[in-house]
């Protein structure tokens, strides 16, 4: 008997995913677990495991497109069964090449566009019938969505520009459309405001030369993006204001730091979490750091691994610029950036001196803070950098 599998729940309030790779094809004998797809969802690639054993009679869905929960994804023939030939839900072809948005549908014609993106729709305001669909077929997706209510003339088709050697489209798929639709989310509903200071990271240099032959003897690299993020941690232990996520109308406080790193990969940023960095100490903290990255880099991380930060890092290490503007991981309300350490002039004791000296940048959410909250954080947190040996025995 045929059995069809559906994209299933997987939680996290997940309600669709973007197919990446078929692992399997019509007449391929499976069993049970084994992998039949990748899907890219908000957070993670994931391999979804066959449920049963048995012959592939048909596969739904084309690398690129999007579906929501519930899509029949494959039907199961049971072992030695022949191919079934019970009707299943048609597949939609790949999105074309240039991405190009389909022109509004119709009134009264039916709107592709899954429960989730509907019901995003109701909350905007938004007539999915007067939105272009970027998606297969004219499929309307949240970003559309998002679009037409940002800037409702943006939703309207735009008119194809034949292909050439002045101009190739690009597609944004996978992370990287996962990505964009966070950050233009991001971009859209928070206030961003931007506060940028100095360290003189003379004594952080010192005692990180100092250290770093005993890390290296236990196998760990100490750069020091662990020694900005242990600071971090401490600093919002007396500015508890800025470890928050606003959900549903309301700021959350925590007091546990669930410290979310940006990591960059070939396939996009992704934002691996550190659970409770507060408790780690400065080599634990460069030890958890290489793990995430790694794991980051190979795409092997969990969707848990992926969620749930409070506060997130951003740190462009030596190719980073003098400083930048990060755009805060939504839905937290503050970003840190740290950017490469380089000697400048200094006034010391009367005397120009040549230091190293740490740019960072502290990204909030002005609605729930002002510029002085803001810097009295940042200050103390250049301060702690500034005088690494005031904490370095301290765990949380």
């Amino acid at each position: 008997m045929a059995f069809e599998f559906k994209l299933p729940d997987v939680g996290e309030g997940i309600t669709e995913g973007e197919i990446v790779r078929w692992l399997v094809s019509p007449g391929d004998s499976v069993v049970l677990d084994q992998p039949l797809l990748e899907l890219q969802t908000d957070k993670a690639v994931v391999e979804l495991p066959a449920p049963r054993a048995g012959v592939i009679a048909s596969v739904h869905g084309e690398p690129g497109q999007v579906v929501p929960v519930g899509f029949t994804l494959v039907v199961i023939d049971a072992p030695g069964e022949k191919a079934s030939s019970a009707p299943v839900p048609a597949a939609a072809p790949p999105p074309p090449a240039d991405h190009t948005p389909a022109a509004p549908q119709a009134p009264g014609r039916h709107v592709q566009a899954a429960p989730a993106t509907r019901r995003l729709a109701r909350e905007l305001g938004i007539n999915l019938a007067e939105v272009a669909g970027s998606g297969p077929r004219g499929r309307v997706l949240p970003g559309d969505v998002r679009t037409a209510a940002a800037c409702p003339e943006a939703s309207q088709p735009r008119r194809p520009v034949a292909e050439g050697p002045e101009r190739t489209a690009m597609a944004l798929t996978g992370l990287r459309r996962v990505m964009a639709e966070h950050m233009a989310t991001s971009a859209r509903e928070i206030p961003h405001v931007t506060v940028v200071e100095r360290v003189n990271a003379t004594e952080l240099v010192r005692v990180r030369t100092a250290l770093k032959g005993l890390a290296e003897q236990q196998d760990t690299r100490l750069t020091y993006l662990p020694w900005v993020a242990k600071a971090l941690t401490l600093a919002l232990a007396d500015h508890p204001l800025f470890n928050a996520r606003w959900e549903h109308g309301t700021c959350y406080q925590y007091r546990p730091v669930h410290l979310g790193v940006a990591t960059d990969t070939s396939d996009g940023l992704l934002v691996p979490v550190i659970r409770d960095a507060g408790r780690l100490s400065v080599l634990e903290l460069a030890r958890a750091l290489a793990d995430r990255t790694e794991r980051a880099q190979a795409r092997t991380l969990s969707t848990g691994e992926l969620s749930g930060s409070t506060v997130t890092i951003t740190g462009g290490g030596p190719l980073a610029g003098l400083f930048a503007t990060p755009i805060i991981n939504h839905p937290e309300v503050g970003i840190l950036g740290m950017y490469r350490i380089q000697e400048e002039a200094q006034v010391v004791n009367g005397s120009l001196v040549a230091c190293p000296m740490l740019y960072l940048s502290w990204t909030f959410d002005h609605r729930i803070a002002d510029g002085a909250q803001a810097s009295r954080f940042l200050n103390q947190l250049k301060d702690l950098l500034a005088h690494p040996e005031s904490w370095l025995l301290r765990l949380r």
